[in-house]
């Protein structure tokens, strides 16, 4: 009963902020419709600025969402994220360095090369040290931490300028959204999202163990290299368009596994779905909880802690 309470709460808020966002715009748009009523500045503001922003954070939080439950499956770990195994923190420093010393044009090229090569760096050393989760968890924590230090520092060898947008940047922020990032990001969500969903039976197999998967048929090794490729190709996108989101690919898998329970079938797309609700409701409060458009990202790191925190003391991490 308070499962689906929380659920129908939670698509309620939804809801709401997604007609308080819309509204304006779209009485404007009826009644261009229907009286023949000029369009004025609320429906322009609607389609130029509202509406890209509304389907980047979207896309964006269904990406992110995703992508934590399957690496959360894959590696049997449920302290993963794409921050935490570096394929995040790795594009943030791939996009910090192409604002400060190349084209912004290379955005996406130098994140998704900087998440692909941190998140095997960082297998690589967990599985040289000792084949545990544990070494997973401590080994991304630190080179984490390494390359959130490392994309910081990039400001201060730039340009006042260019050192405000890392700044900016960093913090995660959906401000600046346009519908050529929706497209980036939609075509790569499209193509990665696709392939998961297709080897899904294969990676709830991998959360059995790696000697169950091989009695079973299915290569361990393999498999976690193209998920990573392909969560790799899915988070550089959105992290070239968003900046640093954090909490949302732990968050709120861990919710949705509550709901549905362990299995990908139905895990991947309640993910999907309350992770882009719930980056959208984040964002709705970023913009207006104060007269500024605060961080998106800070949003998500002041209210997902304490929910996290609330949701392991009501349940435990292990249950």
């Amino acid at each position: 009963m308070l499962k689906e309470r929380s659920v129908w709460l939670f698509l309620a808020l939804f809801l709401v902020f997604l007609y308080w966002d819309l509204h304006k715009g779209l009485f404007e748009l009826l009644e261009y419709l229907f009286f023949k009523v000029p369009l004025g500045v609320e429906y322009q503001i609607l389609l130029e600025i509202k509406l890209p922003r509304i389907l980047l954070a979207l896309l964006v939080g269904g990406v992110l969402s995703v992508s934590g439950a399957v690496m959360q499956n894959i590696f049997h770990n449920p302290l993963i994220d794409p921050y935490l195994l570096g394929v995040a923190s790795g594009a943030a420093l791939g996009c910090a360095l192409s604002i400060g010393f190349f084209d912004s044009a290379f955005l996406f090229f130098f994140a998704f090369l900087g998440s692909l090569f941190s998140s095997f760096l960082i297998i690589i050393f967990a599985r040289f040290l000792t084949d545990s989760n544990i070494s997973l968890v401590l080994v991304g924590i630190i080179f984490s931490a390494f390359l959130g230090a490392a994309a910081g520092l990039v400001k201060f060898f730039i340009s006042p300028d260019k050192a405000q947008a890392v700044v900016i940047w960093l913090l995660g922020s959906l401000s600046l959204s346009r519908y050529e990032d929706v497209v980036i990001v939609g075509v790569c969500a499209f193509v990665s999202l696709f392939f998961l969903w297709l080897l899904r039976f294969r990676l709830d197999v991998l959360s059995l163990g790696d000697a169950q998967a091989f009695s079973l048929g299915v290569k361990p090794f393999y498999v976690r290299i193209f998920s990573i490729v392909l969560i790799s190709l899915a988070c550089s996108a959105c992290v070239s368009v968003s900046g640093t989101i954090g909490w949302i690919g732990l968050l709120i898998p861990h919710f949705a596994r509550n709901i549905v329970g362990q299995t990908l079938n139905r895990l991947f797309l309640c993910s999907l779905i309350l992770g882009a609700f719930g980056l959208y409701i984040a964002d709705f409060l970023a913009k207006n909880l104060t007269s500024v458009d605060l961080p998106v990202g800070s949003v998500c790191a002041l209210f997902g802690a304490p929910l996290f925190l609330a949701f392991l003391l009501k349940k435990g991490l292990y249950e």
